[in-house]
C-alpha cells in the first residue's frame, strides 16, 4: 500500500471570491449657451419751430384842412409812406 493508504483526502472548494476593479474614464460634456448682444446707436432729433418776425417802421404824413393859396384840397391829402 502506498503512503496515502488509510488517509482520506478531502477537497473543499470555497465560494468564488469576486473582486470588482473599477476603471474610471472621464468625459467632458460642454453646454453652449449662446448670447446675442445688439448695440443700438440711437439718434434723437428734437424738432424746434422758430417763427422769425421782421418788424419795420413806416412814417406817414397826413395834411388836413385847407392847403392855402387857393388850391383845392383834392390831391393835397397825402397818405402813405413817406418814401413813396
Amino acid at each position: 500500500m502506498g503512503p496515502n493508504h488509510g488517509k482520506r483526502e478531502e477537497i473543499i472548494t470555497c465560494p468564488t471570491k469576486t473582486e470588482v476593479r473599477t476603471r474610471t474614464t472621464e468625459r467632458v460634456r460642454k453646454f453652449i449657451h449662446p448670447t446675442e448682444i445688439i448695440n443700438v446707436h440711437r439718434t434723437v432729433i428734437r424738432n424746434e419751430h422758430v417763427y422769425p418776425v421782421h418788424e419795420r417802421e413806416v412814417h406817414e404824413t397826413v395834411e388836413k384842412g385847407s392847403p392855402g393859396c387857393g388850391e383845392s384840397d383834392m390831391g393835397k391829402h397825402r397818405r402813405g409812406p413817406s418814401w413813396i
